[in-house]
C-alpha cells in the first residue's frame, strides 16, 4: 500500500466488531499508517482463523487457538487507539 490515496483496506470486520465507531475507524485508517497497519493484521488474522477453523479436527489444530489470541491482542489494541482518538 503506498497511500490513503490507494487505500483498499476492507474495515467492514473492524468496524463489525467496534461498530459504535466506524467513522472514526475510517477516519483513523485514511490518516493513520501505524492504525490502517493494525486493520491489515486484524483482517488478515480472521481469514487466517476462518481458514484454519473450517479444517478437519480445528479443536485440535493450535493455530486456532494462536489466532484467536492475536485478534484479541489486535482487537485491544483497536481499543486503546480508538480510545486515544476520542480524547
Amino acid at each position: 500500500m503506498t497511500g490513503p490515496e490507494n487505500l483498499r483496506l476492507d474495515l467492514a470486520e473492524i468496524i463489525e466488531r467496534f461498530p459504535g465507531d466506524g467513522a472514526l475507524i475510517r477516519r483513523l485508517a485514511l490518516k493513520d499508517e501505524a492504525f490502517r497497519g493494525i486493520c491489515e493484521e486484524y483482517v488478515l488474522a480472521r481469514a487466517s482463523l476462518s481458514w484454519f477453523e473450517a479444517r478437519s479436527g480445528a479443536e485440535e489444530r493450535p493455530e486456532v487457538a494462536d489466532y484467536r489470541s492475536v485478534i484479541a491482542g489486535l482487537e485491544e489494541e483497536v481499543a486503546q487507539l480508538l480510545q486515544q482518538a476520542r480524547g
